[in-house]
């Protein structure tokens, strides 16, 4: 049976896939690395200048059988956004299938 949905659309699901991996969940932070306050003589902030956006990605997911893992620093693209691979984290176990988490970013001056 076709799911169906009633009220505004929204966006299902995940942005795309990966070669060795099975993506389940991704979490995407948006940010500035620069984040200058200037405060008045009584203590209230009058100024506030934000600099340098920071894309942040966090995907999990499941190793696929011939998956082979990439290293750190390489780039990959989710969604059209292109990330610096910063960490992997690969867990085992007897009970289940090899889960994979990695964690990209991108930097706004970094093409």
């Amino acid at each position: 049976m076709a799911a169906i949905e009633y009220g505004v659309a929204h966006f299902w699901g995940l942005y795309g896939t990966e070669t060795y991996m099975t993506i389940q969940t991704d979490s995407i932070t948006y940010s500035f690395a620069l984040d200058v306050e200037v405060a008045n003589e009584d203590g209230v902030v009058i100024t506030d200048h934000l600099d340098d956006r920071r894309f942040e990605i966090t995907m999990e997911g499941v190793l696929k059988d011939a998956g082979s893992l990439p290293n750190n620093g390489t780039q990959f693209t989710y969604n059209g956004t292109q990330f610096i691979l910063k960490s992997i984290e690969d867990k085992g176990s007897n009970k289940d299938f090899r889960k994979v988490s990695i964690k990209g970013i991108s930097y706004e001056g970094i093409p």
